[in-house]
């Protein structure tokens, strides 16, 4: 592809340089000259319930796929361990879906995945975190985070084992590595002791159903089917595990509500239970609604309600949900430190996710403050607004053009 050829357009008509994505003789590309560039992705993660790296999957997709790229010259082979039966991966011409049958994940990444990249010959692969021992082509795989090794216990046993047992090795071997923030690309670095300059940032981007406009009545459509009635509500994301710090926000609303017991608010919990030690507590408390597992279509209509949206996560590699919420109007109350600092960007209240106290004191100043809320949301709106799918897919590519 010359260099001449390599503009494309995206659907927000913004001009992307794809040719400024062709690397030096230094580093060869991976594709000659006019033949077509065979990328297989795992994408198994698009057809399980919502987590962090699902919506990666699905938006780094419909990113590639707003590109309009020339399906003779790029192709797109999405690895899934299922039938895509509900139409979820979004359509692009340079796209194949593509089936490997296996017993069980374990099985798809050791074997399914390596025989059919013996018989089907991709240029490049990108995977999730672990990689099969041997892969007869270059890969590249996003690694969102480290907390297996940053806060082993709350990660789970057997699953820290498996991270500790193979993402070293993986790391080493990636010809590149992704992931979502510059802090996860320091902790990368450190903890498993690859260069920084193998590890590319490419950073999140806010989905597009957050950007539209939501009316009261599918406010109020949610709160119904939710349960969560007519009070105002501060509002938490994220699946039940440790290190989202859900007991330290309980106590810190339950504080705050002791200097306010004349106030409605109730705290609404959003999230599928997993293995923490919140589960109890959020079950048993009289103050709380939990809703378990939301549906990706409730997601913007829950954060535009909410009075202050609360994220005081112990560890994150990016924290999607900060700005998500911003999109939609929510002023956000998040940690302060990490990749939660970065990604806010001073859009949002913070505090030491450690103190409860401060996160109460956190949950007060946007609370007690609607000019100070009004203020957030107007911020937060502006910084989400940097993240965006076009990014996303652009930087992506990048990294794709970047492997030897």
């Amino acid at each position: 592809m010359r260099n001449d050829e390599c503009g494309v357009r995206n659907t927000l008509g913004e001009t992307l340089d794809i040719g400024s994505i062709v690397t030096s003789n230094d580093t060869p590309s991976l594709r000659t000259p006019h033949s077509t560039l065979r990328i297989a992705i795992d994408c198994r993660t698009a057809l399980s319930p919502k987590t962090g790296d699902r919506t990666y999957t699905l938006t780094l997709l419909r990113g590639l796929a707003h590109l309009n790229l020339d399906a003779a010259q790029w192709k797109f082979q999405l690895l899934l361990d299922a039938p895509d039966e509900n139409g979820i991966l979004p359509q692009s011409a340079c796209f194949e879906k593509v089936v490997l049958t296996a017993p069980n994940s374990r099985w798809w990444t050791l074997f399914a995945l390596p025989k059919w990249a013996r018989e089907n010959r991709p240029d490049l692969v990108h995977l999730h975190y672990l990689a099969p021992r041997f892969l007869p082509c270059p890969f590249v795989t996003t690694i969102h985070d480290v907390v297996f090794r940053a806060r082993p216990r709350t990660f789970p046993p057997l699953h820290r084992a498996i991270m500790n047992w193979g993402m070293p090795s993986t790391a080493r071997r990636a010809a590149k590595i992704i992931t979502v923030s510059e802090f996860s690309k320091r902790e990368i670095a450190r903890y498993l002791r690859v260069p920084r300059s193998k590890i590319a940032v490419t950073y999140n981007a806010v989905d597009e159903r957050y950007l539209q406009p939501i009316s009261a009545a599918q406010i109020e459509a949610v709160r119904e089917k939710y349960h969560i009635g007519t009070a105002p509500y501060v509002l938490s994301v994220g699946v039940q595990q440790p290190r989202k710090n859900v007991p330290r926000l309980i106590a810190a609303f339950d504080l705050w509500k002791q200097h306010h017991p004349d106030l409605p608010h109730v705290l609404v919990v959003v999230g599928k239970p997993k293995w923490d030690d919140a589960s109890s507590l959020i079950t048993r408390h009289s103050s709380l609604v939990t809703t378990g597992y939301v549906a990706d279509e409730d997601l913007p209509a829950l954060y535009t309600g909410t009075a202050c949206f609360a994220y005081p996560s112990l560890y994150e590699g990016f924290g999607l949900p900060i700005i998500e919420a911003m999109s939609c109007g929510a002023p956000v109350l998040t940690s302060n430190r990490g990749a939660m600092r970065e990604v806010a960007g001073g859009a949002a209240q913070e505090a030491n996710p450690y103190d409860v106290k401060a996160i109460s004191a956190g949950l007060k100043a946007v609370l007690d403050d609607k000019h100070y809320a009004a203020q957030l949301t107007r911020r937060g709106k502006q910084r989400a607004a940097e993240f965006t799918v076009g990014q996303l897919a652009k930087q992506t590519l990048e990294v794709y053009q970047s492997v030897k």
